[in-house]
């Protein structure tokens, strides 16, 4: 196992998660399967699809979502261009991004891939350090919302205008 960048800050990173029953699923590396299992779904019940819930992960940070962003279905969700508009013969095929949690874009998978391995190798403290999020829009609002969930602190830094 690697070692951590800073054991103190790792250890309170991990004192933080347990302090508010945080999960940040370091699994999720390895892809969904490794994370979503039926009991872990299940788990969420009520929880809505937009809640900055500390099981959410489980949920949203993968294209399996179903169209009621709530049950996981086996293939994401897609749809297809014919050529008459897209005037080539090519079937194009195009994932849908509206079934993840909180901000309805795919720009959270891109945050917690960001913000996860910083926090699980020790090199992001979240009981003093803040998450900036730089973009002119859906990636900090991912990031805002990964913060939320993850129980870290964030802001969306945003161009003037």
């Amino acid at each position: 196992m690697p070692r951590a960048v800073d054991a103190s800050v790792l250890e309170r990173a991990v004192g933080r998660f347990r302090e508010r029953h945080r999960a940040s699923h370091p699994r999720a590396a390895r892809g969904p399967e490794h994370v979503l299992r039926p009991c872990d779904t299940a788990a969420l019940g009520g929880v809505e699809p937009d809640a900055a819930h500390p099981r959410q992960p489980v949920r949203g940070i993968h294209w399996y979502n179903g169209a009621d962003r709530r049950s996981r279905v086996p293939v994401p969700g897609t749809s297809s261009c014919r050529s008459a508009l897209t005037g080539v013969e090519a079937r194009i095929v195009v994932a849908l991004g509206d079934r993840f949690p909180m901000i309805g874009a795919h720009k959270v998978l891109a945050a917690y891939g960001c913000l996860v391995p910083r926090i699980v190798s020790g090199g992001f403290d979240p009981t003093q350090q803040r998450a900036v999020w730089p973009s002119t829009g859906n990636y900090c609002r991912g990031g805002v919302a990964i913060s939320r969930i993850m129980g870290c602190r964030g802001v969306a830094v945003l161009p003037r205008g």
